[in-house]
């Protein structure tokens, strides 16, 4: 309360105005930037995730795009993702004209385990201070991806680092 009281103070000398319409105080949990937080942490939109989910094979350049931007906006809960999407890549960069699109059974099992990965979505944490962390690294040719993982319970967790 005390941060809220602080914030309208601050909001108040500058003369800045608020859409009540858009603000929501005192909840369990709540939507925040296309994201749903609580105070366990910070989870996908289910509506995202039905998304790709409910998406038929892709049958052309449009398609894999249109998966792309998906997939972009999920890439924080998927661990590699750049690898995991690397036959989406290639499928496009072969790709100077329409009716040059091709769907290889490469994209095609990348695409299945993409929708595996994503029905199955970790929740982001905040680590708590002085917390051990341990990083997770992976390097391919293409891509380099790193994690930040707690251990809670005796299971490991994914951080989120703000």
């Amino acid at each position: 309360m005390r941060d809220i009281e602080e914030t309208f103070k601050t909001l108040q000398e500058i003369n800045m105005k608020l859409n009540l319409k858009k603000c929501t105080f005192k909840v369990e949990e709540g939507m925040f930037l296309g994201y749903k937080v609580n105070s366990k942490g910070i989870k996908v939109c289910p509506d995202k995730v039905e998304a790709v989910l409910s998406l038929p094979s892709l049958k052309c350049l449009k398609d894999v795009q249109k998966l792309n931007g998906k997939l972009a906006s999920l890439n924080r809960f998927l661990s590699k993702l750049a690898k995991k999407s690397l036959p989406f890549f290639k499928a496009l960069k072969k790709c100077t004209k329409k009716s040059d699109f091709q769907w290889t059974v490469e994209a095609e099992a990348a695409f299945k385990q993409m929708k595996k990965l994503i029905a199955e979505l970790p929740t982001l944490i905040a680590p708590m201070e002085k917390e051990e962390l341990i990083v997770y690294l992976a390097a391919a040719c293409e891509t380099v991806s790193a994690v930040l993982m707690t251990k809670k319970g005796g299971e490991a967790n994914a951080s989120l680092l703000c």
